[in-house]
């Protein structure tokens, strides 16, 4: 008969074994599943941009994948097999006169009108480039419904110690509601306002473990003059009116394409140093913590990031890198320049060489995730 003691260790033992699998379900739930299903979403997208504009002109897709590695499920409807793959970095579209057929007994000929290969120099560049195109359009997308649909409290995220408003006894956390009555939609207005009475008493609404309360603060001028209360400020968006905020979408994806632009022209003119490089560079599991982080922290954080990535797919796949997109446009203009296509072996040893440098990349930016996670005050 088992003593009670033994029965005790046990239970205590299984309940320790529930919480570890409680934890890990909850780890999948916060990181994998965003993970997956936002790199998985940008993924389809892009693909999607490609296979939409063979379809257009005329090309037979043999096949539309989303991921690599063994196929999970896939389906044929019609003369294509739709499939989502093991790994969800990555997808493809195989066309006829690019890939051999999925089924040898359905191959397209390679001077059939159904062929890549037959249709002309502008129509080839069209489909190659439809791929990041589609990435830029979610990205204007995303951001256009941040703007229209997502609003952020004004909230503090930190408060300098022995200043007006740690003498108010304002904290981290604190969601601010009004001032002196007036509803303050971001930090730029809360900041223009405190700025306009210095040494006046402010009323503030906070929230607080969502329980609002009444704080009065006074803003004093610091050493260099401006007018302060001694906080951080986080958050702090308004919605707008859909035709704004599509504007605004548009901007911030230029922006952000501009900005990424002038960060590798930094890399490949020299001037950013290889910790700058290291510090910048994300690679797979980068990118599954930033989208967990964001997930955590809500949902508009996680359209922004998204926005962010797409942005960031569709500019680095239009490089001119054989392999890549851009690679591929590349030989396209070179053979409307030339008036005859590019010695295929030639091209092979293009794509090859373009495949070693995108796979040391790969590995390079796995290397600062790791370097980033094992040093101090890592993520």
């Amino acid at each position: 008969m088992p003593s009670a003691t033994g029965s005790g260790a046990g239970a205590l033992a299984a309940a320790a074994g529930a919480a570890r699998f409680v934890d890990s379900l909850m780890s999948l739930l916060t990181w994998v599943v965003p993970f997956v299903v936002l790199v998985g979403t940008i993924i389809f997208v892009h693909e999607l941009g490609h296979f939409l504009a063979a379809k257009r002109a005329g090309v037979k897709v043999y096949e539309f994948a989303v991921g690599f590695g063994r196929a999970l499920f896939q389906r044929k409807i019609g003369e294509t097999v739709y499939s989502v793959r093991l790994v969800p970095l990555g997808g493809f579209v195989k066309m006829a006169g690019m890939d051999p057929a999925v089924d040898p007994s359905e191959a397209v000929d390679e001077d059939s009108e159904r062929s890549f290969s037959r249709k002309s120099v502008g129509q080839r560049m069209g489909i190659i480039a439809a791929g990041p195109f589609m990435n830029f359009l979610l990205a204007i997308v995303l951001f256009t419904v941040f703007h229209a649909f997502v609003a952020l409290p004004l909230t503090i995220g930190g408060v300098v110690p022995d200043s007006p408003a740690a003498r108010a006894g304002l904290a981290a956390g604190d969601i601010i509601v009004s001032a002196d009555g007036r509803e303050m939609p971001g930090a730029p207005e809360f900041i223009a306002y405190v700025q306009s009475r210095p040494h006046t008493p402010i009323d503030l609404v906070i929230e607080r473990d969502g329980v609002s309360r009444s704080v009065t603060v006074t803003p004093a001028p610091d050493a260099e003059g401006r007018v302060l209360i001694g906080v951080m400020l986080q958050g702090g968006k308004a919605t707008y009116p859909l035709g704004r905020s599509l504007v605004m979408g548009i901007r911030d994806t230029g922006q952000a394409a501009v900005g990424l632009l002038a960060w590798l022209g930094r890399v490949i003119t020299g001037k950013a140093g290889a910790a700058e490089v290291r510090d910048n560079l994300t690679g797979p599991i980068g990118i599954a913590i930033l989208v967990g982080e964001s997930a955590q922290r809500g949902i508009g954080h996680l359209v922004v990031l998204g926005a962010m990535i797409n942005v960031t797919l569709g500019l680095l796949n239009l490089l001119p890198i054989p392999v890549l997109d851009g690679g591929w446009l590349l030989f396209l203009l070179l053979e409307a320049v030339r008036g005859k296509p590019l010695n295929p072996e030639h091209q092979g040893i293009a794509q090859f060489i373009g495949l070693a440098l995108i796979l040391l990349l790969m590995l390079f930016a796995t290397y600062s995730d790791i370097h980033r996670l094992l040093s101090p005050g890592g993520s």
